[in-house]
């Protein structure tokens, strides 16, 4: 898969996501903490992000980050609910290790 295919499939994700959930793109970037033009470049292919964005984004649609970049084809499902389980405590524990990281790399 080329970088400009994942783009796409991001891009396609991240819209489809908002409109199911009646989300204005306003309203997405206020959750998200980002501002209402980046998230309009992120959207029309001129910007990317970084992985914190990906991860604020999926945050404020409330999904999993990686259900955003799964293909067409593919789609996430939980067969129980320790699995959702699993992956908010994955997700904390992500976040807690970047936030260490941060933290070390600013002293």
């Amino acid at each position: 898969m080329t970088q400009n295919e994942l783009s796409n499939i991001y891009i396609k994700n991240l819209k489809n996501y908002r409109n199911e959930k009646n989300i204005s793109q306003e309203k997405l970037s206020e959750l998200a903490q980002i501002s209402p033009s980046f998230l309009s470049d992120i959207e029309n292919g001129k910007k990317w992000g970084s992985f914190e964005t990906l991860v604020s984004l999926a945050n404020a649609l409330e999904i999993e980050p990686y259900e955003l970049l799964l293909p067409n084809a593919q789609s996430a499902h939980y067969d129980t609910e320790r699995t959702r389980s699993l992956m908010k405590r994955l997700r904390g524990n992500v976040s807690q290790l970047l936030d260490t990281l941060e933290d070390y790399l600013g002293e």
